[in-house]
């Protein structure tokens, strides 16, 4: 599937909406600084996070990398509003201080058969958070884009569970799209699906973003899908973890899944991050 595909009817409205309602492009989407997490233990607090530093422009693809219990989640549900970070932590939306969940910032899971209600349509899945805010009339307008964008408008009527787990992942992108955020935080949301699917929610991804112009932050485990996906990679590292290494993804766009893997550069990237890994693990 080609990222420089293009549904120029309701998808050009998710765009327009989207991008309208971005801040300027000098301001950052995320900044954080001296960012630390605790959980309290019975033998003392337990520190996940330690100076947590980065920055995140409007528009740009980040993914963050690093072993298991480095507090990937962790960072991805601080960005999301869901959990405070240590007193005294900066961590800015905007320029404006991040306090809790903002419309501006929709999460995408990894596990979407928890995530959908099985007993409503894919349609009605997609509205949820649009129920109590917005008259019938916008309600539908805005689903029906949002399901064009990620290719699921024949299905609309079908429950989840008689879905691929492909399609159920894209009725999950599609309830965040459809709240017109300006960034979307996925957390390893193609990690449980096979290599085929996963290569094509990738383009879609790709695609969703060059429509939209959403900000994206995505936490996974698979270094060739930082690197195909994104501008710019983070590792996390340590215990407590914190950003040990930030590395340029300087590839031409639209990306390929065999034109880009071919290309030198990215193997250049690709080798960069695995032996940033393999010293995280030494």
């Amino acid at each position: 599937m080609s990222t420089s595909a293009a549904r120029p009817a309701q998808s050009a409205q998710v765009a327009k909406s989207a991008q309208s309602a971005r801040p300027d492009a000098a301001d950052h989407a995320f900044a954080c600084s001296g960012l630390f997490v605790e959980y309290p233990l019975r033998t003392g607090p337990l520190r996940v996070l330690e100076d947590v530093a980065f920055s995140c422009a409007p528009g740009e693809f980040i993914s963050i990398l690093g072993p298991s219990g480095t507090g990937k989640t962790t960072l991805l549900r601080i960005l999301a509003g869901l959990l405070a970070p240590g007193e005294g932590s900066s961590v800015t939306f905007e320029g404006t201080p991040l306090t809790g969940p903002n419309d501006g910032v929709a999460i995408v899971f990894q596990d979407y058969r928890s995530s959908l209600l099985q007993w409503r349509t894919v349609r009605k899945n997609v509205a949820l958070g649009l129920e109590g805010r917005v008259d019938k009339a916008e309600r539908d307008q805005r689903v029906d884009a949002a399901l064009d964008l990620v290719g699921l408008s024949g299905r609309a009527r079908d429950y989840p569970w008689q879905l691929s787990g492909g399609m159920q992942q894209r009725v999950q992108i599609a309830r965040a799209l459809v709240m017109r955020p300006r960034v979307l935080l996925m957390d390893e949301p193609f990690g449980a699906l096979d290599a085929m699917t996963k290569t094509q929610l990738q383009d879609e991804l790709l695609r969703v973003r060059e429509v939209t112009g959403a900000t994206v932050v995505f936490v996974t485990h698979d270094v060739d899908e930082a690197v195909y996906l994104s501008d710019r990679v983070l590792v996390l590292s340590g215990s407590p973890a914190r950003v040990t290494t930030e590395l340029d993804v300087d590839l031409p766009s639209p990306r390929d899944q065999v034109a880009t893997k071919e290309d030198p550069k990215y193997l250049r990237i690709r080798h960069s991050v695995y032996e940033t890994l393999k010293g995280v693990h030494q």
